[in-house]
Formats: structure tokens, C-alpha cells, sequence
């Protein structure tokens, strides 16, 4: 047989005849092995130095591009390899330009946007010389997202007997709109992240009912006990609380009424500050916060947190309430001869000294403050030595007032609009004079064939259009 090295060695005791023990093997081992490690410590510690020399990176960003643009306040978080030295607002650049402000904590800057951000945006947040807490090297951080395309949701009446449709589509390309639901008489909705409340009644009855958004699946939501109708329907998404006016059968007066989705889903009366169930005359939610601002039978305008964490703050008495900023900061109500502004946080009552209209006084209707001094608000301009009116809607900002839908034609009206909760959108419904109108519905009675029509207000430029009416997004 063939001796192995192996063998060799065992009988030779090593190669030059000196035998190596144990200790000295356990001693060799020790030397690579601290060598090793020291050859690590050197490497990692010029990666450190690099890194300390080279200023913070970004390791990731947090946006949520659905929720900025329904809701302000919402974030941009920029994470750091470093814990970060303090950062001025003047330090970060939005583009397209929207108003913010800026924290740093440890190693994240948070950029938070005021207001809501638009619709199918490519937005750029770039921080210039950001520095660590411990050295002055400078890098600069950036990141880049993009908001979601607007959905809108719309009613569409039936024809010859067929029932209503709730439909929803793409602004962009919304020629592909799908029907979510159908029902007989359907006066309003509201949508949620996950489903949609339909409101339906037969004249004397009203059905409240939650419908998954593929309208697969519908359960029917309780109402106060007794007959009776819904007479107006709103909801905060944030906290998906709805809340309705309800008017018994054989009553003329309207309580305002609360149904949480979250736990329980019990319907509540919202009380007044003496306790009682509240009569209302009008009302809306502030968006952004689980409050409303409701208009009682005597008149007296009041905040309400439905949270129960504030008691009920009176803002004054007004005719008319003509709505809560998009913004949630305030409201526009009314008295006999002015309009206000009405801070929610102060109570300030503001006058508005609206603008005139191509050189004229308008008679002034249905408003909506899409900024602290901006309003879209329809108006009517006598025609004719005043023997017939046109109908417009306008941007008023309190130095001028910009027309930004015209009527196409003398024969169609107005018959409402809204505007998208982050006000870039304008949604203007419209009739012929001659189109018929059932006005056995509840809420809202419109013509039979009404189209919307969405206009960008920034632009005044058509973006879409469609059959039906009550847009919402």
C-alpha cells in the first residue's frame, strides 16, 4: 500500500521532523483568528469614516399618496443613516409648491403639508445641507412621490322606471365607470376607505345601507326607532362616523343624529349645550376633525366634538350657515346684510367683502371656502335691463372675482356644484330648463338628465364629463 501525506506526517511528527503539539496548533489558530479581526475592525472602521466624512444618507421615505390629498397635515418622512442636527424650513424645497412645515427628531426629518396636496401629481421634496449631530459634513436628501389619480362617484337617476345607480369612475378616462350599486330612489351617499353608505327611501321610510366597494356585499344600518325620513347625510372619513338629520313621521323638526361604523354602530342624538336632543336647521362636518358645526332652529351656530373631549363652543347667531372651509379652520355664515368668516380656534368674525362681477353686483348663492380668503360661490347677474338673469360660477379671493364655468348654452342651468376636498376641482351639475324633475325625492331633487361637468380651477380648463349628479371623491 501507498503512504498518504497524511501518513507521512503522523509518522514524521511534521515536515521538518518537529513535531507540533496541541498548544502550539491552539496558538496559531488564536493569531489568525485576532488577525482576522483586526483586518475587520480596519475595514469597518474606514467604512465609518467614509460614512462620517460623506454627511447623512437616505435610507427611506414614508408618504401616504392616497391621504394627502384627502386629508391636510399629512407627512413626508425622510430617514437618515445618522442622527440629524436641526432643519430650517428654509432648508427644504417642495415642488410643485405647497405651504409646509418641518421637524427633525433623532435620525427622520418630517416635512408635513398644510394643505392637501393635488391629484396625479409628481411631487420632489429635496433638504439641502443636512447635517449629523455630530459633524458638520453636509449632504443633501430628496424624495420623490406621487398622489393618486382623482375616482369620482356620482348618482345617476333611472329612466322609464329603472332604478338609480350609484357609479363610480376614473376622473381621467371616467368613459370605463362601473355601477357599485342600484336601488330605487337613491337620495345621497357617502364613501368610506372600504365601503359606501347608500341612502334610499320610498317617500315615507329611509333605508340606510353599507355596501362593500365591489357592491358584492350590503348590510342595512340602524335608524332611530319609528318611522320616518333621512333628510341629510355626511360623514367624516378620518373617523368614519356618519351623520344624518332625522324627521319623524308626522314631524316638521329635524334632529341631528351620529351612527359610528367602528364598535357598536349606535345611533345617537347630538345634544345642545342645555343636554337636549339638538333640532337642527343645517349642519356640516369640520374636515379633519370629529366635530360638526350645526345650525339650530333658533338660529344660534355652534361647534360640537363628537369626541366628547370639548364641550360645545357657540360661534354666534346667523341666517344662514354657508358652509366649513376645506381646510377645517372656519366657517362662512351669514347674517341678514353681511357674511363672515368665523375662525373655529378664536370665534374671529371676519366680514368678506366679496368682489364684483364683470363690473356688476351679483345676487349671490351656494358657496364653498376653498381657501382662508378664497371662495367658489355661484352668482346670478341681471341680463336684459333685469328682466332675466345669467347664471355663473366664480373665484372670488377678495381683491377679484375670476368667472370659471359659464353655461355652455342659454338653455341649461345650474342646478349645484361641489368642489374636490383638496380644491382643485370644480364639479358643476347642469339641465335644460325643459328637463323634468321629480321632486318626490328627499334630498336633493334634480332634473332627470344632469351632466357634471369638472373644470381644473387653477387652469379654469374641462377635464371631464359625465351623466349624473351629487359628485363626490
Amino acid at each position: 500500500m501507498t503512504r498518504t501525506s497524511t501518513d507521512r506526517w503522523s509518522a514524521e511528527g511534521g515536515r521538518d521532523g518537529d513535531p507540533l503539539d496541541e498548544a502550539d496548533l491552539r496558538l496559531r489558530q488564536r493569531r489568525r483568528f485576532v488577525a482576522v479581526v483586526a483586518v475587520l475592525a480596519v475595514v469597518c472602521g474606514l467604512f465609518g469614516v467614509l460614512t462620517h466624512l460623506q454627511g447623512p444618507k437616505l435610507t427611506d421615505v414614508q408618504v401616504d399618496a392616497s391621504a394627502v390629498v384627502e386629508r391636510s397635515g399629512q407627512q413626508l418622512r425622510l430617514f437618515s443613516n445618522q442622527a440629524l442636527a436641526h432643519v430650517d424650513p428654509d432648508q427644504v424645497v417642495v415642488s410643485p409648491a405647497a405651504p409646509f412645515t418641518v421637524q427633525t427628531s433623532g435620525d427622520v426629518v418630517s416635512v408635513q403639508f398644510t394643505d392637501r396636496l393635488r391629484y396625479d401629481t409628481d411631487y420632489r421634496v429635496s433638504v439641502s445641507g443636512v447635517s449629523s449631530i455630530y459633524q458638520r459634513q453636509t449632504s443633501d436628501l430628496e424624495a420623490r412621490f406621487s398622489t393618486e389619480q382623482a375616482v369620482t362617484w356620482r348618482i345617476v337617476h333611472g329612466r322609464d322606471g329603472a332604478e338609480d345607480s350609484l357609479e363610480q369612475a376614473d376622473l381621467k378616462g371616467g368613459a370605463e365607470r362601473r355601477t357599485v350599486w342600484s336601488a330605487p330612489r337613491i337620495q345621497a351617499y357617502e364613501v368610506f376607505d372600504s365601503a359606501v353608505a347608500v341612502l334610499t327611501d320610498d317617500g315615507e321610510q329611509s333605508t340606510l345601507s353599507l355596501v362593500s366597494l365591489d357592491g358584492v356585499a350590503a348590510e342595512t344600518l340602524p335608524l332611530p326607532d319609528g318611522p320616518g325620513l333621512v333628510t341629510q347625510l355626511g360623514a367624516d372619513r378620518a373617523t368614519t362616523t356618519l351623520a344624518f338629520s332625522w324627521q319623524p313621521e308626522g314631524s316638521e323638526q329635524e334632529t341631528l343624529y351620529t351612527l359610528p361604523l367602528q364598535g357598536q354602530r349606535a345611533v345617537a342624538p347630538v345634544t345642545s349645550i342645555a343636554g337636549e336632543p339638538l333640532t337642527v336647521l343645517d349642519w356640516q362636518f369640520v374636515p379633519g376633525l370629529d366635530s360638526v358645526v350645526a345650525q339650530a332652529t333658533d338660529e344660534q351656530v355652534t361647534l360640537f366634538d363628537l369626541s366628547g373631549a370639548a364641550p360645545p363652543r357657540p360661534l354666534g347667531t346667523f341666517v344662514a350657515l354657508q358652509g366649513v372651509s376645506l381646510d377645517g379652520r372656519g366657517i362662512v355664515a351669514a347674517t341678514a346684510l353681511q357674511a363672515f368668516r368665523v375662525d373655529l380656534s378664536t370665534g374671529e368674525q371676519t366680514p368678506i367683502p366679496f368682489s364684483a362681477v364683470e363690473g356688476q353686483t351679483p345676487f349671490r348663492g351656494e358657496l364653498v371656502a376653498v381657501g382662508a380668503t378664497e371662495y367658489v360661490q355661484q352668482v346670478a347677474l341681471p341680463t336684459d335691463g333685469g328682466t332675466s338673469f345669467s347664471s355663473l360660477i366664480v373665484l372670488d379671493d377678495e381683491q377679484e372675482a375670476r368667472v370659471v364655468f359659464r353655461p355652455p348654452s342659454g338653455s341649461s342651468e345650474i342646478e349645484g356644484f361641489s368642489v374636490s376636498p383638496n380644491g382643485q376641482f370644480l364639479a358643476v351639475e347642469t339641465a335644460t330648463a325643459t328637463s323634468p324633475t321629480d321632486y318626490t325625492y328627499t334630498i336633493d331633487p334634480t332634473p332627470a338628465e344632469v351632466t357634471t361637468t369638472v373644470v381644473d380651477l387653477a387652469s379654469g380648463a374641462v377635464v371631464a364629463s359625465f351623466l349624473g349628479h351629487a359628485a363626490s371623491w
